[in-house]
């Protein structure tokens, strides 16, 4: 399958979910995934292990600019489902312009929701959701000392030194 074809919107992803629900276990996760790193690769790569099937909500780019501040998002949209689209471990990638996923659950209906242990449980947005309908929160233990934000600090820092 090529990556294109990995990138579905809403109604088609929620209709070939539906043709596996019951005999393959949906996982969903979420984020921006502005410049993708190890801690994103292994994050991914543990969340698809606890089932079949990873989906990955993916910020648009309006919702990062809202969320993260104008200077973001680095990578637009299109690069970003791509690259995340060629990960083995990644079945589909779904683009959203909420500021939460809470919609994309709603429509989706995951089995599991992943999401970094940066998280308590009781924050989790969709946590409430999955568990009225049967299905399990996990947290996932992130990579210490990868995050998006640290590495645009790093290449700020590397900048100056270079002027």
């Amino acid at each position: 399958m090529s990556t294109k074809e990995k990138i579905l919107k809403i109604d088609r992803l929620a209709n070939v979910l539906n043709e596996v629900r019951g005999h393959k276990k949906i996982v969903f996760t979420n984020g921006c995934f502005d410049l993708v790193h190890l801690g994103h690769i292994d994050y991914l790569e543990k969340s698809k292990a606890l089932g079949d099937i990873l989906v990955v909500g993916l910020n648009s780019d309006k919702s990062i600019n809202r969320i993260k501040g104008e200077h973001r998002p680095i990578i637009d949209e299109v690069s970003r489902a791509r690259l995340l689209a060629a990960l083995q471990f990644v079945d589909y990638v779904v683009l959203f312009d909420e500021d939460t996923p809470i919609e994309l659950i709603k429509s989706i209906k995951p089995d599991i929701l992943a999401k970094g242990n940066d998280y308590d449980i009781s924050n989790i947005v969709g946590a409430e959701i999955v568990l009225s309908n049967g299905g399990k929160v996990k947290t996932i233990d992130l990579v210490p000392g990868y995050s998006t934000s640290r590495l645009i600090e790093i290449i700020k820092e590397k900048n100056k030194e270079n002027k």
